[in-house]
């Protein structure tokens, strides 16, 4: 299995026929064989290409034009939907935050492979729908195919739009929603959950880790993936990421400090319902001594894009910015009491900043862009 935080994939073997048709763009050759990609003939700079470096997916680029709707067309070989195979799941995602009125649509062909008028829309997402820079994992009823030879078209329509990844791409039996995952740890409401400290990225920085690990539901249709949701409240989490595994490490976490989390099972047959939130709080700084280390007289607040920090008595240094993942976005020397930092390209989610001052004191605190 490959797996990663940021575009979750998992590796499918690729059957031709009346099987279990799949595809997961390994292969090295794109368009796979067999497939086929066009346009409407409106932009015919951007083509669906394949992206990635160890894991690999499709991707189309949004395109400005000068005038109507660029139409980008990745569309699958012929291949029969089995009667034990009707649903077409596939993970997707796109890039922005903001919503460029991107429409994205798959349709199905009984009669050619290149001809758009052949092809009936059966799914139509926008970006509304999709995970951002995060594969989520959709599912497409092709119930009405059975038995019939068919291909399957994914395509973007836009003006200045967004992007579309797509991988693997699988027909799948048709089940029930899931039941709620049974949790392992960190237990509900535990308290003192260690931080490991180790620098497994090799990023020159700790990695601030905590290790998830639950139990598949132990009743019902099987999950085929989950959603990971961690924030500062029950009702203020943010969704991570969707993996197949049952288990994840978390980083970026800091220490002293209450988190919420849940863990929702999903597959072709809907998401788990009833799926609890539990939570708990991380150890303390070990190392530090917070009262005569930490900023004291302290003020943060975001607004319009823009982080501000302040300090009375203080002149600042340094800030660093890390995602809920660990991952540093944003690294800046500072040099008064009163600053304020662009969040402008920093796509929305909860992150945690650490701000040091001349004097070496520290403040680290968390805050969500919207």
């Amino acid at each position: 299995m490959k797996k990663t935080l940021l575009f979750l994939t998992f590796s499918l073997i690729c059957f031709l026929g009346f099987s279990q048709f799949s595809e997961d763009f390994e292969s090295g050759t794109f368009p796979p064989a067999g497939w086929m990609i066009f346009d409407n003939g409106i932009g015919t700079v951007e083509s669906w290409t394949e992206a990635g470096t160890t894991n690999h997916y499709a991707k189309i680029k949004y395109e400005n034009v000068a005038s109507g709707t660029a139409e980008d067309w990745l569309v699958t070989s012929q291949f029969t939907v089995d009667a034990a195979y009707p649903i077409l799941g596939f993970d997707n995602a796109d890039y922005f935050t903001s919503d460029y009125g991107s429409i994205y649509t798959v349709r199905v062909s009984t009669a050619s492979q290149n001809t758009a008028s052949d092809f009936t829309v059966v799914d139509t997402q926008t970006e509304a729908d999709l995970t951002h820079q995060t594969f989520s994992k959709h599912y497409v009823d092709l119930s009405a195919y059975i038995g019939q030879q068919v291909y399957i078209a994914f395509v973007m329509a836009n003006d200045n739009g967004d992007y579309w990844f797509i991988d693997n791409i699988l027909m799948e039996a048709n089940l029930t929603a899931p039941n709620p995952v049974v949790l392992l740890t960190p237990q509900d409401s535990a308290t003192d959950v260690a931080i490991d400290t180790a620098d497994n990225n090799a990023d020159g920085n700790p990695d601030m880790a905590v290790a998830f690990d639950w139990d598949p539901p132990a009743t019902g249709d099987p999950a085929t993936s989950y959603e990971i949701y961690l924030g500062d409240a029950a009702n203020n989490m943010t969704l991570l990421g969707e993996t197949a595994s049952d288990n994840v490490t978390i980083t970026g976490m800091a220490y002293s400090t209450t988190y919420y989390w849940s863990i929702v099972a999903k597959n072709n047959g809907g998401t788990a319902t009833n799926s609890p939130v539990w939570s708990f709080t991380t150890e303390a700084d070990p190392t530090a001594n917070i009262a005569s280390n930490e900023i004291v007289d302290f003020n943060y607040f975001y607004a319009g894009n823009a982080l501000t920090v302040k300090s009375n008595s203080n002149i600042f240094n340094s800030i660093s910015v890390v995602d809920i993942t660990g991952k540093t976005i944003l690294s800046k020397n500072l040099h008064s009491s009163n600053e304020t930092i662009s969040m402008s390209n920093v796509s929305e989610g909860l992150y945690i900043a650490k701000v040091t001052t001349q004097d070496n004191k520290v403040k680290t605190f968390k805050f969500i862009v919207r």
